[in-house]
């Protein structure tokens, strides 16, 4: 899913939300993480909420201005 200006919050939670994805962020530079959630934030933006531990605990989080491309990741098995 590319994330632009019209991507909409619930869209990106509805399809992302507790699952393993490689996210492409605006410099090229791709990084595999675990969402667990996707928020407005009082500055006046989107994030998504993440972490590399898989479980459903807060961790770092990303604003969409940064975010080019989320996708599911796909295990090599």
């Amino acid at each position: 899913m590319k994330i632009n200006k019209e991507t909409k919050l619930w869209d990106v939670i509805k399809a992302f939300n507790w699952k393993w994805c490689v996210v492409t962020l605006k410099n090229g530079k791709r990084i595999k993480l675990y969402i667990v959630d996707v928020d407005y934030e009082a500055f006046g933006y989107n994030i998504i909420v993440y972490n590399y531990t898989g479980s459903n605990s807060y961790g770092n989080d990303i604003p969409f201005s940064d975010i080019d491309e989320i996708e599911l990741y796909k295990s090599e098995e």
